[in-house]
């Protein structure tokens, strides 16, 4: 009996490898890793191009600059420089979690860009919903000889809270001496 479910059980191991053999390669994906760059006196970050051992990589550079500190509830603005050698680009900028971070209004969530070779600058205009790190998707899309490659790059926008605004106790009144000062009357304790 124990020699029928091993034979069985080989058997259909022998098949499930047999279907994955016939099944098409899966697609060509790319891999980025974000590096600083340090000489510039525009901190730009840019996908490096790094690439897993022997995969082919798209031929495209993508580089950004958050504008400003991002608050709560604030819109801000990413610089978002597209480059490539390989023709014709199409860019998509998208968000996973819409409880976290939205676009603004009339932002423009995908474009093509027909001569992307000297770099083409977009600037995208998000409201972050509350604090951390969150992150807005930027995939950028080529017809290359080999098919259709896409590098995709993951911005952090680190997010602070607003700065409070303590309210006023007592009401602001012009003094005898012209000085302005807030009047704080005693309340009468029970």
């Amino acid at each position: 009996m124990t020699k029928l479910k091993t034979a069985a059980l080989l058997a259909v191991f022998s098949l499930s490898l047999m279907g994955c053999q016939a099944e098409a390669p899966p697609a060509v994906t790319d891999y980025v890793a974000a590096t600083v760059d340090v000489d510039s006196s525009v901190p730009m970050v840019s996908s490096s191009g790094t690439q897993a051992i022997g995969k082919p990589g798209a031929p495209v550079e993508i580089s950004y600059e958050v504008i400003g500190n991002p608050i709560v509830g604030v819109p801000v603005s990413i610089n978002v420089v597209v480059t490539s050698s390989a023709g014709p680009l199409q860019v998509h900028y998208s968000i996973n979690d819409q409880s976290a971070l939205i676009f603004q209004d009339g932002q423009v969530e995908r474009l093509e860009i027909i001569d992307p070779s000297a770099g083409s600058l977009q600037q995208l205009t998000v409201v972050p919903q509350r604090e951390g790190r969150l992150y807005i998707n930027v995939s950028a899309e080529v017809k290359a000889p080999m098919g259709t490659m896409i590098r995709s790059m993951a911005i952090p926008i680190k997010v602070g809270r607003a700065p409070t605004s303590l309210p006023i106790n007592g009401e602001v009144k012009q003094g005898p001496d012209a000085e302005v000062v807030v009047s704080m009357p005693a309340t009468p304790s029970n």
